[in-house]
């Protein structure tokens, strides 16, 4: 990475948010000639995709999008990314929220590694 990027805006899912902000802080070069604005917008969905003989919900599936909002120099351009992926209920509800919030961290990662090639090639 040979560019900064400044956040200037954020909103959506607050777990999303704050695994991209921390990884593009990690890569920002703030010192570099080239520097981008960013608005960041995530959205998180969960929806049932099977249920059991008893009707509870069995299968889910983790939906989230981002569409991040670029500005160089005087040039604004937008783009969306989304994750999708499925998993099964767990019966400890606890480790099903850990578990979760661990797929927003890897949907974050992997929208952050996106931002990056589409800005390596500005």
């Amino acid at each position: 990475v040979n560019y900064g990027i400044n956040i200037t805006q954020v909103s959506g899912d607050n777990i999303i948010n704050t695994a991209m902000i921390n990884e593009i802080k990690r890569i920002s070069k703030p010192n570099s000639k080239k520097n981008f604005k960013i608005k960041i917008n995530s959205n998180y969905e969960k929806k049932i995709i099977s249920k059991d003989l008893r009707g509870s919900a069995s299968d889910y599936q983790l939906i989230a999008t981002v569409n991040i909002q670029i500005v160089e120099n005087d040039y604004v351009s937008s783009i969306t990314f989304e994750e999708k992926q499925n998993i099964k209920k767990s019966s400890d509800s606890f480790d099903q929220i850990n578990y979760e919030n661990t797929i927003k961290e890897n949907f974050a990662a992997s929208f952050v590694r996106k931002l990056n090639l589409e800005l390596s090639t500005k």
